[in-house]
């Protein structure tokens, strides 16, 4: 996912009305990236390590997401705007807009939680 542009610049247009409204929670997205990708990731394989990457990606996208969709508290131009500058993913989101997905992305990592668990009955079991 592209970094997020915070910093104006003679290129970047000034954010639709309505952006002042959720910045404060965008910037706190941002503060929890920032403290996962510098996050100590000793003895710790590399795709675990960028979960936590991905959980905050994805928080970040459902919550504009919601924002849209759901409570309709954003504007079409502030949605797409968001989408252009990087603040979610549209290809996330374009997934849950289909029926059923929804259910499905939300079961797959209790699935794994409880894969893991298995497989370590099996371990104490051998």
């Amino acid at each position: 996912m592209p970094a997020i542009r915070t910093g104006a610049s003679s290129r970047q247009k000034k954010p639709p009305a309505g952006f002042e409204d959720i910045r404060d929670d965008l910037e706190i997205f941002s503060i929890k990236m920032k403290d996962a990708q510098n996050a100590p990731t000793n003895n710790i394989p590399k795709h675990q390590a960028q979960w936590p990457i991905f959980q905050i990606a994805h928080q970040r996208s459902r919550y504009v997401y919601e924002l849209y969709y759901e409570k309709e508290a954003i504007s079409r131009q502030l949605y797409d705007w968001l989408l252009k500058n990087g603040y979610a993913d549209a290809m996330l989101i374009a997934k849950w807009k289909k029926q059923g997905y929804e259910k499905v992305c939300f079961e797959i990592p209790f699935l794994f939680d409880r894969l893991e668990e298995m497989e370590i009955l099996l371990v104490f079991e051998d």
